[in-house]
């Protein structure tokens, strides 16, 4: 009598019909931050400056997978410094090689000297002169928090519940989707008390958490930076798209485990990160390097990169016009 083929162990049938994980089951989208309002030359002699600067690296990183790009300005020095000229000039730039590609510039930008508190009464003339294709959304930051420059300047940024709340019926009166920026767990929170719950903030919500970012807490030793993000995604409000933009020298494994845990969004780019491993001390030559980083680590999880149609879907953005 002919020996029958083993079929293996009881466990084995019981993988083989187990349901699909589906919390990577679509598209990552990609954000680019080529300059922002942190580094200088100083810290990273390839930090853009100029606006065909800050253009090129928007566009490499666009050719590698970005689908949307968080704008700053730089002076000729390399100060953060508002210019809405300047910003239109790169944006024109961008929008001619990448007519597709989301434009998010920093609402921060529209700080009146002495009062950086993202106030309404700057964001309303910031955001008039740029509607239409210069603006589809933009981050706003729902906490308090102080930031010290070399030179000893004190910019302190303060969240009030009635600023929040006219800044943001503003905006989405505007069609600009808002960004919250959530640099610890008290952004989470006033988003849900001052906006979510008095049902001003329209679905879905785009909720980006920010582990070491701008002076907010360490994200290591490991494994409590990678907790800190489990920690903060549990807390999200049903409804949420969320973002990683985790910043310091370990935003690249926090990056790849909030992608393996199923975030809708990664941040890259020079205005967050220095050293592209959180072991190695390699400085960041190029913000493409870290879009095509991470769109390769992406498509190996088995997931797409969203293109910018498919991410103005899932973030409720409209098309500029």
């Amino acid at each position: 009598m002919e020996e029958k083929e083993w079929e293996g162990v009881k466990w084995a049938e019981m993988v083989l019909h187990q349901e699909k994980n589906l919390s990577i089951d679509k598209p990552l989208i990609i954000t680019v931050c080529p300059t922002g309002a942190l580094f200088s030359r100083k810290q990273n002699p390839n930090q853009p400056y100029t606006p065909e600067e800050i253009a090129r690296e928007t566009i490499e990183s666009y050719e590698e997978g970005a689908s949307i790009v968080h704008l700053h300005t730089r002076d000729e020095k390399g100060n953060p410094r508002t210019s809405i000229d300047t910003l239109k000039e790169i944006i024109d730039m961008i929008l001619d090689k990448c007519p597709d590609m989301i434009i998010q510039p920093s609402l921060c930008e529209s700080y009146v000297p002495g009062a950086t508190d993202y106030s309404y009464e700057a964001a309303k003339p910031f955001v008039d002169k740029l509607k239409g294709r210069y603006i589809e959304s933009t981050i706003f930051t729902p906490i308090s928090y102080a930031l010290e420059e070399v030179d000893g300047t004190l910019d302190v940024t303060m969240a009030t519940e009635k600023n929040t709340q006219l800044t943001i019926k503003y905006l989405q009166d505007n069609k600009i989707k808002p960004d919250f920026m959530n640099h610890n767990w008290e952004g989470v929170h006033n988003v849900k008390e001052w906006l979510i719950k008095p049902g001003i903030l329209d679905k879905p919500f785009l909720m980006s958490m920010g582990p070491g970012m701008h002076n907010t807490g360490e994200t290591y030793p490991d494994p409590w930076g990678m907790m800190y993000v489990l920690g903060m995604m549990k807390m999200m409000p049903e409804g949420s798209v969320i973002s990683i933009s985790a910043g310091g020298r370990n935003w690249l494994p926090l990056s790849v485990f909030a992608m393996m845990l199923g975030v809708d969004s990664v941040r890259v780019g020079m205005e967050d990160h220095l050293w592209m491993y959180p072991h190695k001390d390699e400085k960041i030559e190029r913000n493409a390097d870290e879009a095509r980083k991470i769109a390769l680590i992406t498509r190996e999880l088995g997931r797409e990169i969203a293109t910018p149609a498919q991410t103005r879907k899932i973030m409720g953005i409209y098309k500029a016009s």
